[in-house]
């Protein structure tokens, strides 16, 4: 078996500035303030390991350098058809003959170490062709993949997989609305920015003068986006007082008013407000995540063209 030198193969890579890892250095100073925080920031979310190859076989694995959940899934995609692995591994994959296309889903909740992927001997690897279009998302836990299963479930991938874009997530769970996370990921550039805060900044109770000067320099960044850019106004919470949640999304809904050219998602308009679809009453589950992902591609799909 041969090693794939991953370090020296970036264009193998999605999701990322560097090779596994999805941060600018920018945000992950942002997100250094806690070690929950941190883990968070350097966890996987939504980054992908792409390339065509001839190999019949192939090793993967990779070791846990901490989580935000528990949840060591990988999921990967040979010419359409899925499977789900757990652990860390090592994972031994027989593939069919011929050339074939692969991408691995890495673990989306944890710090993904030592990765190592390796083919059959004399196997080729080369870049797999971009998709036309990349879209950037930026929020909180929920658009970070918390709490579903496995990666492809995640709202981010299941989305970006209905538009059939290129997706680069930027999101960490209890992320409040700040125009410094927002900045430096448009900074990664692409034709769709997807933005959701909220529900942190009511269950922290951030004062609403606060809020909404915050909310109008997110708004502002997103206008001169060069892309389409969409705002979500948080789906419903079971953990967070009613009323206080209603105050920041009515705030977010009239600084919007002034950004007509930014597209506004009301949250609670496509998801049900059932424990149904939660893991906890705040996360989704595999179903909610699915629901998620539906609603907004109904509506960014007519805006993105």
């Amino acid at each position: 078996m041969q090693k794939i030198d991953l370090e020296s193969r970036p264009e193998l890579f999605r999701g990322c500035v560097v090779p596994g890892v999805r941060m600018s250095d920018a945000l992950l100073d942002f997100y250094s303030d806690s070690e929950a925080r941190v883990i968070r920031a350097r966890s996987a979310s939504g980054v992908r390991v792409a390339f065509v190859t001839d190999a019949v076989e192939m090793d993967y694995s990779f070791t846990c350098g901490g989580c935000a959940r528990k949840i060591f899934t990988t999921d990967i995609i040979i010419n359409g058809e899925k499977s789900t692995l757990e652990g860390e591994g090592p994972h031994k994959i027989t593939m069919a003959p011929g050339e074939k296309s692969v991408v691995i889903h890495l673990p989306h909740l944890i710090i993904v170490n030592d990765l190592e992927i390796a083919l059959n001997d004399g196997a080729f690897v080369k870049e797999m062709a971009l998709k036309e279009k990349k879209m950037l998302i930026c929020g909180d836990s929920i658009l970070q993949g918390m709490t579903c299963t496995t990666p492809t479930k995640a709202v981010g991938t299941l989305l970006a997989e209905k538009l059939d874009v290129e997706f680069h997530n930027t999101s960490v769970g209890g992320a409040e609305m700040r125009f410094e996370a927002v900045e430096h990921s448009l900074a990664l550039g692409g034709d769709a920015a997807l933005v959701c805060f909220g529900i942190n900044d009511a269950a922290h109770e951030v004062p609403h003068d606060l809020f909404r000067e915050r909310t109008r320099r997110v708004l502002e960044l997103l206008k001169d986006f060069a892309g389409k850019s969409f705002i979500v106004v948080p789906i419903p919470n079971m953990n967070v007082n009613p009323e206080s949640r209603e105050a920041l999304c009515r705030i977010i809904r009239e600084e919007q008013k002034a950004f007509p050219e930014i597209t506004l998602i009301e949250g609670a308009a496509f998801y049900p407000a059932s424990a149904d679809f939660f893991v906890d009453g705040t996360h989704p589950n595999d179903e909610g995540m699915k629901i998620y992902a539906e609603a907004l591609a109904g509506i960014m799909a007519p805006v993105l063209g």
